[in-house]
């Protein structure tokens, strides 16, 4: 089974590249071989239904029609099914082997010899060996590139010089055009001339490969990249960055900041091992990063015991309160289900803000962080630290609940906790209790 698996990802890649293109030749030479059938058997028939006398008699029975008719049939047929095949390896993720690719391009190099022999015996083999049938053998080193294999190529290339140096010595033996200098002037200079043809296609193809595999290196690399990448900044983000050709300018933006806060992280992870405080951020992280990108949020960065998600940008749908806030309800829920499957006791509190705010890439060239700048930010994070005071959950700024309330009146329900004095800011500011 070595000759039909796969190495690695890459060798997958590259093979499945080669089977479509040999398919593809395929293709077109089991088509070709069917034409040609096809138009020696109407010259057959036609011979044979609307020429009478002994003339036509005697070149039916010279000239060798049904053999060649039923050749190129039965090699169109098996162009076909050498097409099929391979189709039918790949599919269940096969690659075509070697030997069988082999024997492939020794039948097909070995079409225009055959021709060449059946023509020797209707006319002279001098003529015959002259005959436009010779450029065969072009047709099928051309096709031969299409195998993207440069050992093919070049196998193909010195089998047909061979053979059709070989036929003609055969033909030729014993008649006048066995002198040296005349078989080597003639003969053997075009089987060495399609021999060098089958090394400059072999250097074709050998450029064309490692085009096909630098290429496939590349989007590996870019695949490995984007995974990588994806694990570090939300997909919305990593799908604009990656899709853009400048870096993301700075631009103002209406957004919704949520901080969301764990309650008591630091006694927690006192008397918890590294690996155990790891665990349980995971294990809650997983479910609350999953609910803010399902609701087209960005985590904009971890911080410790807690995060900072940002609705509305880079992608904006004008909806980022709505988004925001069932996304927080969200996370309550799914919270209040860890818990009741044995999750630790845990509590947190989460904020949320909206206005206008600076969004883009802030940094060197070496490193660059996509953030949101604003006070937009500065008073989430200080609504999240108010739902201490107030025994909340979910805490929600007056413009946050005035959005939501005003256009999806009864679906949220919300309390007023009243006018609070807020670390930094001197006015004061309405927030709304959801949970």
């Amino acid at each position: 089974m070595n000759w039909l698996s796969f190495r690695n990802e890459t060798d997958k890649s590259l093979e499945i590249e080669i089977m479509v293109s040999d398919r593809l030749r395929a293709a077109i030479v089991g088509t070709a071989f069917l034409l040609a059938a096809l138009g020696l058997f109407v010259t057959w028939t036609q011979r044979a239904w609307f020429e009478t006398g002994p003339a036509a008699v005697e070149f039916l029975a010279r000239v060798p029609y049904p053999i060649g008719f039923s050749v190129l049939a039965v090699l169109g047929i098996y162009e076909w099914g050498y097409r099929f095949l391979t189709g039918a390896l790949m599919s269940r993720g096969l690659k075509t082997p070697l030997p069988a690719r082999i024997l492939n391009a020794t039948l097909e190099v070995s079409v225009p010899t055959m021709a060449l022999f059946l023509l020797s015996t209707v006319v002279a083999p001098e003529t015959a060996l002259n005959l436009p049938t010779v450029f065969l053998y072009y047709f099928f080193l051309a096709l031969a590139t299409l195998r993207l294999d440069p050992a093919l190529a070049l196998y193909t290339g010195i089998l047909a010089g061979a053979e059709y140096a070989g036929l003609s010595w055969f033909l030729l033996h014993g008649t006048a055009m066995t002198s040296t200098q005349d078989f080597i002037g003639l003969y053997v200079s075009k089987g060495l001339l399609m021999a060098a043809t089958g090394g400059i296609l072999t250097f074709v193809t050998q450029q064309i490969r490692s085009r096909i595999v630098h290429l496939l290196n590349t989007r590996e690399k870019q695949a490995r990249t984007a995974a990588i990448f994806g694990q570090h900044v939300s997909p919305a983000v990593m799908e604009k960055l990656l899709n853009q050709k400048t870096d993301l300018e700075s631009e103002v933006r209406h957004v919704t900041v949520m901080f969301l806060d764990i309650r008591n992280f630091t006694t927690f992870s006192e008397t918890r091992s590294p690996d155990a405080v790891v665990s349980y951020l995971n294990r809650l992280f997983s479910f609350m990063v999953d609910t803010v990108n399902s609701h087209q949020g960005i985590i904009n960065k971890f911080l410790g015991d807690g995060f900072m998600a940002v609705f509305g940008a880079p992608l904006e749908d004008g909806r980022s309160e709505f988004n925001a806030l069932r996304a927080a309800l969200k996370i309550s829920d799914q919270l209040k289900q860890a818990l009741s499957d044995g999750l630790e006791p845990t509590k947190i509190g989460i904020g949320l803000h909206s206005g206008h705010a600076v969004t883009g890439n802030v940094g060197s060239a070496q490193r660059q962080e996509y953030t949101i700048i604003g006070d937009v930010v500065n008073l989430a994070s200080r609504i999240e630290s108010q739902t201490k005071i107030h025994g909340a959950e979910i805490l929600v700024s007056k413009e946050v609940w005035d959005t939501v309330s005003a256009a999806d009146a009864g679906t949220f329900s919300g309390k007023s906790v009243g006018q609070v004095a807020v670390k930094g800011r001197e006015a004061t500011v309405e927030l709304f209790k959801i949970r």
